[in-house]
């Protein structure tokens, strides 16, 4: 089975030689080159779909999102508020591997345990904004309902849609990855950091909300759009 990241090249044996002494009289490595070599191909063939593919895989259009998020201040005014969370595969704290579904019941069965469980993820490279964390944790304090939304890749076991609510309870969120001071979350990730810890209770799978039914906040952008075509992992979402 080939290794992941490498890729066989079959060429001429003279154009190999002449690759392998040119490469070493400029001193450059075979990888740079060979980078170099895919990237000029794709752009001299077809300009155009390069530089769609390009903002693809760079992940252009999730990093606005999420910058435009960070940067969002506009103030919580509706009763009930959103927060969006994309699930992937997860790995425990041995290397296995979950799909969405199996994280999910983790977090519910811990929430059996005493009544709530704190949910982390490292989705913002940058954390919660501390205003946008006061913010949310004012609101709770003073009686509005704030849901975390959980949506679960097709490749991590679903559809690309809505699968499971829970109630927040309390946000923290940290510049750099950090450990929560207990260990009130599934024993598979005790011992984990993360930028942001959300506290839940009354996790369960959600049949009535679809993605199609949300907008992102700060962009008005079609929460199942922006789902089917980046990578928008978590932030801010509210009814249409």
């Amino acid at each position: 089975m080939p290794r992941k990241n490498y890729m066989t090249i079959n060429a001429h044996e003279t154009v190999q030689q002449m690759f392998d002494e040119f490469v070493a009289i400029k001193e450059t490595p075979k990888t740079v080159a060979l980078n170099d070599m895919l990237e000029m191909y794709m752009l001299a063939k077809d300009e155009d779909l390069y530089f769609e593919l390009k903002r693809k895989y760079l992940n252009v259009e999730g990093v606005k999102q999420m910058l435009s998020d960070r940067d969002n201040e506009s103030p919580i005014t509706s009763e009930e508020l959103f927060l969006f969370m994309k699930l992937g595969f997860s790995y425990d704290n041995q290397g296995n591997e979950y799909n969405g579904h199996e994280t999910m019941q983790a977090y519910i069965s811990d929430e059996a345990i005493r009544g709530y469980t704190w949910f982390s993820t490292q989705a913002l490279y940058y954390g919660m904004s501390q205003k946008r964390v006061d913010e949310y944790n004012k609101a709770i304090q003073l009686g509005k309902k704030i849901s975390l939304l959980f949506c679960i890749g097709e490749k991590a076991g679903g559809e690309n849609d809505i699968a499971y609510k829970a109630d927040v309870l309390e946000i923290v969120s940290f510049k750099q990855p950090s450990a929560l001071d207990s260990n009130d979350y599934p024993s598979l990730w005790h011992g984990e950091t993360a930028r942001i810890w959300i506290k839940l209770k009354n996790i369960q799978e959600e049949n009535t909300l679809t993605a199609r039914l949300f907008k992102v906040t700060s962009t008005d952008a079609d929460l199942q759009q922006v789902i089917n075509n980046s990578q928008y992992h978590f932030g801010y979402v509210s009814l249409k």
